[in-house]
């Protein structure tokens, strides 16, 4: 991992009745979309469900955006609006509790 590397944790809620168009929504994204994300320097993003409660890591190089990219704002809006609709709480930043790194060298 580069030292530009940022790395954000999230958390929503689906509505019960919305779990399975969910996760079909993220079976068929527009190409655009993932075009869109990587211009903005996102190098990893996951997204892990458990219920109805879901977690996604999004790894980003700020040093990989596109610094004028051109965004479709319609495309944007319309997939906020189609996964919009599946949550009952929106995506929020999770905090971390705890963290286990690789040891320094000098022991």
């Amino acid at each position: 991992m580069t030292a530009n590397m940022k790395t954000e944790v999230r958390v929503a809620h689906l509505r019960p009745d919305q779990v399975e168009r969910y996760e079909q929504l993220h079976r068929n994204i527009a190409p655009g979309n993932e075009k869109h994300m990587r211009e903005a320097g996102i190098v990893s993003l996951r997204i892990y469900r458990d219920g109805q409660v879901l977690l996604m890591i999004v790894e980003s190089d700020p040093t990989l955006a596109i610094p004028d990219r051109v965004i479709n704002h319609q495309l944007e809006e319309e997939w906020h609006h189609l996964t919009g609709n599946c949550f009952s709480k929106s995506w929020q930043d999770a905090s971390e509790v705890y963290r286990l790194q690789k040891e320094d060298a000098k022991g």
